[in-house]
């Protein structure tokens, strides 16, 4: 199995002129200190760093350190130093050469895909938003290998932030990391979605074809023409060149109108969105200046604190003042674009008009039927073959999807042994774990299934030890059943809930002795002095942090700018790699 290792994670801030750096062992890593000194800061920021964002990062408080992170890590024996400032990430060799520099996490040029081509993770979900197909980042990857203080405590594998983007993504990550679906079940589903968009397309525009061609055969029943058109030829072949003629500058003037007028509906679609931020933005300053409204915020949907300051408030009123200006802009434009229209009407309508020459040929008659009736019967003619024609290549193609549906769906189906063989090991596993970790009040009904999360039964001082059975449980499983790269184990505060000294024993023995073979493990807790004499604290590397309110250090600033200052300016430099 490949590994994933932390050689070491640095932070700079230039802000405030300190920093930390912080040397980690390939094996275990014990990271102690009271409450308030930086602990659960500097193990957040390990997989922030590599494009995994953690709760409660960027509070209040961190946020003004605007923080410049560096992780010098090893994947698969391959070593890397990754930078990463906000949303920007710089990736550099062994050598610290620079490799790429990418822009957010997701997109064409986010980190993610870095990452997740050196973990060899290559799944698409469906987005909530529009149920459309997007790139799982690393977050996704790192979920059976975190444990946040903030939120991984009261449920398994919610540790990231942003995971919600997508439908069902807990119950499809586990089936992935435990074995249960492959990687070609997930090729075949990201298939299967494209292939049934291809699919409603085009039936899409076979209805609509359907519908035109049933319109032309009710119309051309209503006109019956037996003369032979040999009669018409020289009328025929007169209006059909008027026609042409004409025909061809209507329809250059049509589609100057339909620019113009799309014009001016982009510009009321830019002003209904201007007018509803600032009633958005007016409504947050009321918030803001109720004497109700606290001073420090927290956002109802990623729970992001701000301060209620009042720099914050004329930082709205600024806000407001900039979208007014912008919608006076875009009356004015508005105002341009309506002139044009006008214009451009006025030269259709000169265009229309000579219509009317052609109007005079049809109105001909011979022996009892107009030429327009002539015409409109054979043109209906030829346009309900060319619509057959089309339709029937629409009805080919849709099948030919449906085949391709159909064979597909081999790939979709799941191993059911595999499947049974895997959640029994599952089982064994959260037994022995449960046991070692003194959780009785729990049956095996609570984690009957792989996805089943643990929250009824267990309460108080046994819902975290039962969480961390299932954690190792479900890391055990992956180990046997997915050859995937392993990463580093961290977990943030595992003592929660005020455990007695026996189940605070069994769960530090617990965590160093069931952590797999070759896995990075990093720990972070509050002093553990009364374990000292514990043997399996024999091998473990202890970093101890003392300062309150603050993981960086003056000290440390000159040397951690002078190790990972070029690599943060290089990888923010202009150009493409």
């Amino acid at each position: 199995m490949n590994n994933l290792v932390f050689k070491k994670i640095s932070i700079l801030s230039k802000a405030e002129k300190a920093a930390i750096s912080l040397s980690l062992s390939p094996e275990v890593n014990l990271l102690t200190g009271e409450n308030d000194v930086g602990k659960s800061t500097l193990v957040k920021s390990m997989y922030h760093c590599l494009g995994a964002d953690t709760p409660q990062l960027n509070n209040t408080t961190w946020k003004k350190a605007r923080a410049i992170y560096c992780a010098n890590v090893e994947i698969s024996g391959e070593e890397f130093f990754i930078v990463r400032d906000e949303r920007y990430f710089g990736v550099f060799d062994k050598n610290r050469k620079l490799i790429s520099r990418h822009v957010s996490i997701a997109g064409e040029n986010g980190i993610a895909q870095f990452i997740n081509r050196e973990l060899k993770f290559n799944i698409e979900l469906e987005r909530q938003s529009d149920s459309k197909l997007g790139i799982a980042g690393p977050a996704f990857y790192f979920l059976p290998y975190y444990v946040d203080q903030d939120e991984g405590w009261s449920s398994t594998w919610t540790s990231f932030t942003g995971l919600r983007q997508f439908s069902r993504y807990r119950t499809l990550m586990i089936d992935y990391h435990l074995g249960v679906r492959p990687q070609s079940y997930y090729d075949a589903r990201k298939r299967e979605l494209l292939l049934k968009e291809q699919l409603a397309s085009i039936e899409t525009d076979r209805v609509s074809m359907q519908a035109a061609r049933d319109s032309v055969q009710k119309r051309k029943q209503r006109i019956q023409v037996d003369v032979d058109p040999s009669v018409f030829r020289q009328e025929m072949e007169q209006a059909v060149d008027k026609f042409n003629e004409v025909y061809e500058k209507q329809q250059a003037v049509l589609a100057k109108l339909k620019d113009v007028r799309n014009h001016r509906n982009t510009i009321d679609s830019e002003l209904e969105v201007l007018r509803r931020a600032i009633a958005e933005m007016e409504a947050d300053y009321r918030f803001a200046e109720s004497p109700d409204t606290p001073e420090v915020v927290g956002c109802p949907t990623c729970g992001t604190e701000f301060t209620n300051s009042f720099v914050e408030r004329f930082g709205i009123l600024d806000d407001i003042d900039h979208c007014h200006a912008l919608v006076d802009q875009r009356l004015k434009k508005r105002g341009e674009v309506t002139e044009k229209i006008q214009e451009i009407e006025t030269s259709y309508s000169r265009v229309s008009a000579e219509l009317a020459d052609f109007q005079a040929i049809l109105a001909r008659t011979k022996e009892n039927v107009t030429l327009s009736e002539m015409i409109a019967s054979e043109g209906m003619k030829e346009m309900l073959g060319s619509l057959n024609e089309d339709i029937n290549t629409m009805i080919q193609q849709e099948q030919e999807i449906l085949d391709k549906i159909t064979a597909n769906a081999e790939g979709l189906k799941i191993d059911a042994k595999r499947k049974k063989e895997i959640l029994e090991f599952y089982h064994a596993r959260m037994k022995e774990f449960l046991n070692s970790l003194n959780v009785s009040v729990l049956t095996e009904d609570d984690y009957k299934t792989l996805d089943k999360q643990i929250k009824n039964n267990a309460l108080g001082s046994d819902l975290p030890r039962s969480l961390l059975a299932q954690y190792f449980a479900f890391l055990h499983t992956i180990n046997v059943f997915n050859d995937s790269t392993l990463c580093p184990m961290i977990i943030d505060s595992p003592f929660q809930q005020e455990q007695d000294p026996t189940n605070a024993k069994a769960i530090l023995d617990f965590v160093l002795s069931k952590r797999l073979e070759d896995q990075q493990m990093i720990l972070a807790t509050i002093s553990i002095d009364e374990f000292s004499d514990d043997p399996v604290l024999e091998n473990v590397k202890t970093h101890r942090f003392e300062d309150k309110l603050s993981i960086l250090k003056k000290d440390q600033y000159q040397a951690v700018l002078n190790d990972i200052g070029d690599l943060h300016a290089e990888a923010l430099a202009s150009g493409d790699k």
